[in-house]
């Protein structure tokens, strides 16, 4: 009777430990952490590509091009693409798993592409629109999704919606085939976790579920960057500081 009892109370014990070590392991698996870091180039900025244009005069003459943008203060390296591919899409946090906006936008100002570099998500739909008051046209190849050819009419502000349903390995190049200088690229992925550097090479991806996860950091001037980054996210906030890339990267052919 006396080891009844005590098998009893063992097993109430053992589960008891067992019913612990399952809630902490959730627990962990809930852990979501933040990823902060800065693009610099490493050597030499090259000088600003500038582009001739007779074509269209109202676009202006000479016109800078956007291709490669340094920030000379702080050689930050602005539009490099940072994701987790979607063949490696992780858990997502119960905020982001639907997009809080439902629109991109696209803009055309002064014969350029506004931004050069952005993310849409499959849920989101795509709105291309123009401030200038001439024509353009926009023109994709994808790979996965539908591409497009269109004319952009001037002043167009009410914006053509696309609408981008399958994520993407790259991003894709968006072209104007009136204005052949001007190219945009856009990231179609199908979970949160993919950004673009801003003009000060900073980016920040939020809530990250904790573990190693694989990135991918791309310039549509270089390609990939990296192909395949491993890093080990932590609850809170994860600052892997400044990611140098060698200047010989921009001027060496794609």
């Amino acid at each position: 009777m006396k080891a009844t009892r005590l098998f009893g109370r063992f097993a109430i014990a053992t589960g008891l430990f067992g019913l612990a070590i399952a809630f902490s392991t959730a627990a962990q698996a809930e852990d979501y952490g933040d990823l902060i870091g800065q693009f610099v180039i490493d050597g030499d900025i090259p000088p600003v590509e500038m582009l001739a244009n007779k074509k269209e005069p109202t676009c202006g003459d000479p016109i800078a091009s956007d291709k490669l943008r340094i920030n000379k203060d702080n050689k930050g390296i602005a539009d490099i693409f940072v994701y987790i591919p979607a063949t490696k899409k992780p858990k997502v946090h119960p905020d982001l798993k639907a997009s809080k906006d439902k629109e991109v936008v696209l803009d055309q100002k002064n014969c350029m592409f506004m931004p050069h570099a952005l993310v849409a998500r499959t849920d989101q739909t795509l709105l291309i629109k123009s401030m200038d008051g001439f024509n353009h046209n926009t023109r994709t190849a994808p790979i996965k999704n539908q591409p497009i050819n269109f004319t952009i009419t001037p002043n167009e502000q009410k914006g053509i919606p696309v609408k981008l349903t399958v994520a993407e390995t790259l991003p894709t190049e968006v072209k104007c085939d009136i204005h052949p200088w001007m190219t945009a690229y856009c990231l179609i992925i199908d979970h949160p976790y993919a950004v673009v550097s801003d003009k000060d090479g900073k980016f920040k991806i939020e809530k990250l579920p904790a573990g190693e996860l694989e990135f991918r950091y791309w310039h549509s001037k270089v390609g990939y960057v990296e192909k395949s980054v491993k890093l080990t996210i932590k609850k809170g906030s994860n600052d892997i500081g400044q990611i140098k890339v060698a200047a010989k990267k921009f001027t060496e052919s794609k």
